[in-house]
């Protein structure tokens, strides 16, 4: 296939909008949200798109166009995007709408399953974004490997393409997979004119995810107008995630101005004290929460801790070894608690959120075991045991498919591994039955 007269020049990359390892609160995962200060360019082959159908032109070919494509919606080209769409990918189909949908980044990062309305998106090329969503109608939430729409992109773009998309029919309450919100991520950017957006449009305010509400999120940011903004707006100040409320997530980001602002709200100051005691760093002193009291004329009888700071390593194990004691007696509410006050001290310990994962399996809830056996991999790749646990979060899911995928990972890594081998027998044995049941 030969290429049209602008296409004939050495190509140009792809954007990508790398990941943020910002954390929101030892307790809860680093922050999955792209970085809007730092768009990087990557060039090589192996971040490349391809449509389903590759026999349209040749390899060499084939990659310079589609690397045009993304680069004209990246600019905001849109005579060239609608050239390369009508002529290359589309190809005399009558069927343009079908070619740029299938159009995804094949990058196994973090850009993985990108479209060209992602990549318009988050560059704000308005033109390119109205072309696809009014003359080829494609689906304004297509989502990529992540799970995150093209809006969630559009977040870096005050107003513009977020609030076109938001006019053309986007959810503004789609999750990622973590189960990030749009508001969490406009919250971590204190972003307060798309937090304002947002909740205009009948974004739900507080949306749990891994990370918390966006109240959480914005807290442990530091990000007051953000805060005030969703405390405007009804957010729940006293909302509990894995063992932490916004005001403690505040305390531990030691943001004065955010901790008197939950605290005027009303937020709850008992649970800041009993979270300091085991905080053994951070332990927060009476004065300093006196002066709270007193700028918000509030006398409450709230004890605070008043003996010695603890090392964090002995307060780490105490809590550890209480929790592997309630695991052991099967009392999983008390373990899951236990568990997350250590990963406060420690948040960098695998074996903790396997042990959590573990908890939430034996208490039923498949999402959360999930979350926290993904986090176990991400910190050790190579350990079997985040396979394994990835896979029975997958199971109890009725993901079977995915479940044996991980467990043939971890086999892969201990071959003699004798519970993976059985779990990953029963994982195809149950993808097959699925299958069956579907086919009749």
């Amino acid at each position: 296939t030969r290429l049209p007269p602008f296409a004939r020049r050495p190509p140009v990359s792809s954007s990508s909008l790398p990941l943020s390892d910002s954390k929101l609160h030892p307790l809860l995962p680093s922050s999955p949200l792209p970085n809007p200060q730092n768009p990087t360019m990557s060039s090589s082959t192996d971040a490349m798109a391809s449509p389903c159908s590759h026999d349209q032109f040749d390899e060499p070919d084939r990659e310079r166009v589609l690397n045009y494509v993304f680069q004209a919606a990246s600019d905001d080209e849109l005579s060239i995007f609608k050239e390369l769409v009508m002529i290359i990918l589309d190809n005399g189909r009558g069927r343009p709408k079908e070619a740029i949908e299938e159009l995804r980044v094949e990058d196994v990062g973090q850009l993985e399953g990108f479209s060209a309305l992602h990549i318009a998106a988050s560059k704000g090329s308005l033109g390119v974004c109205r072309y696809l969503v009014e003359e080829l109608l494609v689906d304004v939430d297509l989502v990529d490997k992540e799970g995150r729409t093209p809006l969630l992109f559009a977040t870096y773009h005050n107003g513009g393409t977020a609030e076109y998309l938001l006019d053309h029919g986007a959810n503004q309450d789609k999750a990622d997979h973590d189960g990030s919100s749009l508001l969490h991520y406009a919250a971590e950017l204190g972003n307060c004119e798309m937090v304002e957006l947002l909740l205009a449009k009948g974004a739900y305010v507080d949306p749990v995810s891994a990370y918390g509400t966006p109240l959480h999120v914005a807290a442990g940011k530091g990000h007051y107008g953000a805060m005030k903004i969703l405390l405007d707006h009804n957010a729940d100040y006293n909302k509990m995630v894995n063992g932490v409320t916004p005001l403690i997530v505040a305390t531990d980001a030691k943001s004065m101005k955010c901790i008197k602002l939950l605290v005027k709200a009303g937020a709850n100051l008992k649970e800041a004290a009993a979270y300091t005691t085991l905080h053994a760093e951070k332990v927060v002193s009476d004065y300093f929460l006196n002066c709270i009291m007193e700028d918000v004329d509030a006398n409450r009888d709230v004890p605070f801790y008043q003996g010695p700071m603890l090392k964090r390593e002995i307060v780490t194990s105490g809590l550890i070894s209480r929790g592997s004691n309630s695991l052991k007696n099967k009392d999983y509410v008390v373990a899951a608690k236990l568990y997350s006050k250590a990963m406060v001290l420690d948040p960098d310990d695998a074996v903790l959120f396997s042990d959590r994962s573990l908890c939430w399996l034996q208490l039923g809830d498949g999402k959360k075991a999930l979350l926290d056996a993904n986090r176990c991999r991400k910190m050790r790749p190579h350990w079997p045991k985040a396979c394994h646990r990835q896979g029975e979060a997958r199971m109890l899911l009725k993901d079977y498919e995915g479940a044996s995928e991980q467990f043939l990972d971890g086999l892969k890594l201990d071959p003699v591994d004798t519970d993976i081998e059985a779990a990953l027998r029963e994982a195809m044995k149950s993808l097959k039955t699925s299958r069956s049941m579907k086919a009749n």
